[in-house]
């Protein structure tokens, strides 16, 4: 009999944050007797929904297709999509994986899981605008076994604020714990991220992971009913750090002054020949067809000199590739230290602090950057399955999807990254 596996991201979650784990009433217990990995390697763009594509598949963003949290599309009215749907992974998943063992599997708010094909599942999406009513998005997002769950909960929704989403999934996964008992969960929950943006990485975030603690007592107590924490495993992981950032360069306000953009006299975007899609403290560039694509790249060179404290590092796309980031773009911009890249058209507005402008991205801290900056998510393992008490330093988030599968007794297959056995019992 396969025992079940509970797979948590806590998003923005760092091995520093180890410690403060161990504390806690709920996550405490857990910890005990868990093994773990500390500073994983991520992905380029440290960005929540290419991590979590990552994670769930074993395989790098040049195979998974999500390169971005958004969907770009330059001329959108309003905020962009974002990759919410499963359609837009082009690879397997552990839910796959499961499913085609003959294993039941749950999503619970996990990116890009929208119609993840778990027999129960419940998507992370929200409507365009915070008044609208959630549920025809969810209605698409949900498998229809979930229904009742979700009617029950969804009350608790406040668009996409957290932690308001937190408290929705938290409860949505004890839900589905108590009347379906899954093989395999993955649930996600953002409340320690976007604190971290607002706090900064090492602010005061004990309210933060108390909450995050309580959330997962009630999920604990779940299992507990249904079969006991003692027979489950349960990963604990991040998907990425975050770094500090002070001011903002608004490339597309550059761009502008270039006259390789042109705006609308409402300020929004009318044309464009060269655009920059913002991947927070990254960011890239997409061309026109007819545009030279040389001389673009002397300009930015030239640009690079001019702003030095700005502009780190300009990629083309045959350098980003090496880095397994692929996608339509010309070029990857990583921005400089502590600065992070805003998304002002006009030319008049280059360089804003973080302060001026009240985005969830741009903040006291963010990420979107090289993989092997600042600090590093860990992975955290317990359970029947796992090995107990042992520490390993260093490892990768392509590993993550493989290990989940050898927990769960299965062989993982086509995926760049490996099982890390040493923390599975034989």
């Amino acid at each position: 009999m396969t025992n079940r596996t509970l797979v948590v991201s806590i998003d923005a979650l760092i091995t520093a944050d180890i410690p403060v784990l161990k504390q806690l009433p709920n996550l405490g217990r857990v910890m005990e007797h868990a093994s773990w990995i500390t500073d994983i390697e991520c992905i380029y763009p440290t960005l929540t929904y290419p991590c979590h594509a990552t994670i769930a598949t074993g395989c790098w963003p040049d195979r998974t297709g999500i390169n971005n949290n958004e969907i770009p599309d330059f001329f959108a009215k309003g905020r962009m999509d974002w990759y919410w749907w499963r359609e837009a992974i082009q690879v397997p998943t552990v839910v796959d994986f499961a499913r085609q063992a003959g294993l039941t599997a749950s999503t619970v708010t996990w990116p890009v899981m929208c119609a993840s094909g778990a027999e129960y599942n419940i998507g992370e999406i929200w409507a365009p605008r915070e008044e609208d009513d959630p549920t025809p998005w969810f209605t698409r997002a949900n498998s229809p076994a979930v229904e009742e769950i979700f009617e029950a909960n969804k009350h608790m929704l406040r668009w996409m604020k957290t932690p308001q989403m937190d408290e929705f999934a938290a409860k949505c996964a004890a839900d589905i714990i108590r009347a379906h008992r899954p093989d395999l969960m993955l649930l996600h929950l953002s409340y320690v991220d976007h604190q971290r943006h607002r706090l900064g990485v090492h602010g005061d975030l004990e309210h933060a992971f108390r909450f995050i603690d309580g959330q997962m007592g009630l999920v604990l107590d779940a299992l507990e009913e249904t079969g006991g924490v003692e027979n489950t495993n349960i990963v604990l992981l991040g998907d990425h750090g975050q770094l500090y950032c002070d001011e903002m360069f608004h490339l597309n306000a550059l761009f502008h002054r270039l006259g390789w953009l042109q705006t609308a006299e409402d300020g929004s975007l009318a044309d464009y020949q060269v655009y920059a899609a913002n991947c927070s403290l990254s960011a890239h560039i997409y061309l026109r067809p007819e545009v030279d694509r040389e001389m673009v790249y002397c300009v930015l060179l030239e640009q690079q000199k001019k702003y030095p404290k700005y502009l780190e590092r300009i990629f083309t796309k045959e350098e980003a590739a090496q880095m397994h980031l692929t996608g339509d773009f010309d070029f990857v911009i990583e921005a400089g230290d502590r600065v992070c890249f805003g998304r002002a058209l006009d030319g008049e507005q280059l360089i804003t602090s973080v302060n001026d402008i009240k985005e969830y991205k741009p903040s006291v801290s963010t990420h979107g950057h090289l993989p092997w900056k600042g600090d590093k998510p860990p992975f955290i393992v317990a359970g029947p399955n796992a090995v107990s008490g042992r520490i390993i330093h260093g490892g990768r988030l392509i590993d993550h999807a493989p290990t989940i599968l050898r927990l769960l007794g299965l062989e993982p297959i086509g995926m760049d990254g490996h099982p890390v056995d040493a923390l599975v019992r034989p």
